[in-house]
């Protein structure tokens, strides 16, 4: 071991007491770290996969300018050749086509309008949730004229299973358009709102409906990679372009749902600042440890350079030590946070009361879930090391500017 290393592993075990606060501290920011990464990550990861896996998928096939109008004269000619476009793309693991509308439906004196969403029965499943959310009856087998109610919609217009409701819209070719539709089912939605404003139909009996034959609204999409999805969506672009004789987009979820985006984003902000503070703490009290060190050692450090240290071997003296304290808490906290996070990736925590009633809300399922990735302890270990680099350079500099008679005259 060089001199220089074994100087500063004595100077550190010098004040056990101190060097033990200080080591505790960095211990304590390890922990905080990796499990404040791996919980903002495991929980934007559920939000995210909830979402697309309830309606809108990770990528959404529209025609040009769809998602701003969302109107039916914005579709997409779902061919043979464009479905097989789409489903022979590797990034691509299911795809849905789908139909949406706006419609009233009434059962006698009860009217409600909806959004009306007409769906292939044999590809939902593969891309959404919709067939696990039947609460009462059965999902659609492809029979026409059924409907899927929510049960707060079912509610509202006093429909029960085996009963009838009046489909009453407009369709493509702008003429009134009406059909009686058989219940179903009942779906029960995490979003109270959307359960009593949605229905589901077949995609022929929406392609019927509304006079829209051979065209779908959106093809919603799930990836095999979500770490690849913008290349899965380039790809995927490139793909069908070839398909189509008109414009269409190829939309990413954060596009579908900007909202969601947009929370995700500033729970990341508040998240790094939180970190950032927690940064700025650890680093005072490294730079207290080794500060103090240096001042307690004038003597030393005079004679030191008396003796003819070089300027520059007191200046890595001082930033080894800040190394190894930072090194000692590193490693005792990725000891014990890694196992811990790893633990509880495996074992999400259950949310329970009104919280448990907010995150249905939106969407999300009522669970607490960490994500452990080779980040995380990356993420930590490039902090303490940021941290110890920082905190050691006024007391480095300090230490390696003094004279050797000055420093031997403050005694």
């Amino acid at each position: 071991m060089p001199l220089i290393v074994r100087l500063a592993w004595r100077n550190i075990g010098r004040n056990k007491r101190r060097t033990s606060l200080t080591v505790a501290a960095a211990v304590f920011a390890v922990v905080l770290v990796v499990h404040m990464i791996a919980l903002t990550s495991g929980m934007h990861d559920r939000m995210i996969e909830d979402n697309v896996r309830m309606h809108a998928g990770h990528l959404q096939l529209t025609g040009a300018g769809y998602l701003e109008d969302r109107t039916l004269e914005r579709f997409v000619r779902w061919t043979p050749a464009l479905a097989a476009t789409v489903d022979s793309e590797p990034g691509v693991a299911a795809a849905a086509p789908r139909v949406n509308g706006f419609a009233l439906l009434s059962n006698g004196p009860a009217s409600q309008g909806v959004a009306l969403l007409g769906v292939d029965p044999a590809r939902e499943g593969g891309v959404s949730t919709w067939p696990a959310r039947i609460v009462q009856g059965e999902f659609l087998d492809g029979e026409a004229r059924e409907i899927l109610l929510g049960e707060r919609l079912a509610e509202a217009l006093g429909a029960r299973i085996g009963g009838e409701v009046l489909v009453y819209t407009v369709a493509y070719t702008l003429e009134n358009a009406y059909e009686l539709f058989r219940v179903r089912g009942l779906i029960r939605a995490p979003d109270p709102r959307l359960e009593r404003s949605l229905a589901l139909i077949s995609l022929a009996d929406a392609q019927a409906l509304f006079a829209y034959d051979g065209r779908v609204s959106e093809v919603a999409m799930l990836v095999r990679d979500p770490a690849r999805l913008e290349a899965t969506r380039a790809a995927l672009a490139a793909d069908v372009a070839v398909h189509s004789t008109e414009p269409l987009d190829v939309n990413p979820w954060q596009r579908v749902m900007p909202e969601l985006a947009q929370l995700i984003r500033i729970d990341d902000v508040q998240n790094y600042s939180m970190l950032a503070i927690l940064v700025v703490v650890v680093a005072f009290g490294i730079l207290n440890t080794i500060l103090m060190s240096v001042l307690e050692r004038q003597r030393e450090l005079g004679v030191m350079l008396a003796l003819g240290f070089a300027p520059r071997a007191i200046f890595r003296l001082v930033y080894i030590e800040s190394l190894l304290l930072s090194g000692i808490g590193l490693a005792f906290g990725l000891v014990l946070a890694l196992p811990a996070a790893a633990v509880m990736e495996r074992h999400p925590v259950p949310i329970t009361g009104d919280i448990q009633k907010m995150t249905e809300t939106f969407g999300v399922t009522p669970v607490i879930t960490w994500e452990l990735t080779a980040w995380n302890p990356a993420i930590a270990t490039s902090l303490m090391i940021a941290i110890a680099l920082l905190a050691a350079l006024y007391p480095a500099a300090k230490a390696a500017s003094a004279r050797p008679v000055d420093a031997l005259r403050s005694l």
